[in-house]
Order: C-alpha cells, then structure tokens, then sequence
C-alpha cells in the first residue's frame, strides 16, 4: 500500500512542478486555480487528475481545444515512478528525502530550461 500512496504522491507532485514550470518563468504566483493559458477557464475537478486527464482530454483543453504539451504527462509520470522507486528501494527516512530533492531538482531544471527557451 505505501507504494500505492508513493505514485499517488508522486504525481501530484508532478503536477505541482508542472505548475511552477508554467508559472515561475513568468512571475505568476502557485497560488491559485490552475487554468487554460489560452481559453483562461479554471480547470474543473476531473481535469486536475496526473496523467489521466491528459489521456481522458487527448492532449487538449476541455473548453477551446488548446493542445497540452507532452512535457505535461511525462513529467508527472517521472515523479510518479521515481517515488515508487525512491519508497521500494529505501528506508522511509531516505525514501523521503529523496524524494524531496527530486522534486526540488525537477522544478529547478524546469524554470532553467523555461527561461532558456524566453
């Protein structure tokens, strides 16, 4: 079960770096509703789910069609496989914190590689 809850943690860390990806480039605050940047409309509920709703949606926003890059899906199945295998590997404490610094990392190299491309 703890593997269970590690991809599930996982991914939704994903998401988050997918979030500060997007928004820390362009000084946006992480506070908030995550959002169409095309269409502007919040996103609902069942389309905030890692990897899923990129699937269910096919690669687009539920409102104006917009496509969602690949980068999105794949770096939320990254985190989701890396804590499973941070938590299958390691003892909790190391599990944790290894955790931690991949998430750290990934956002970092993301706003890095963002900013390369502006």
């Amino acid at each position: 079960m703890t593997l269970v809850y590690a991809a599930l943690f996982g991914l939704a860390f994903g998401s988050f770096a997918n979030a500060a990806i997007e928004r820390i480039p362009r000084g946006v605050s992480l506070n908030g509703r995550s959002h169409c940047d095309r269409c502007n409309r919040a996103l609902r509920a069942s389309e905030l789910i890692p990897v899923a709703s990129y699937l269910m949606l096919r690669g687009r926003c539920g409102s104006c069609g917009t496509r969602i890059g690949a980068r999105t899906p794949v770096l939320e199945a990254v985190c989701g496989a890396t804590f499973v295998a941070a938590f299958w590997a390691l003892a909790l404490t190391a599990a944790v914190a290894v955790a931690a610094a991949f998430v750290a990392i990934t956002i970092c190299l993301g706003v890095a590689w963002e900013r390369r491309g502006a």
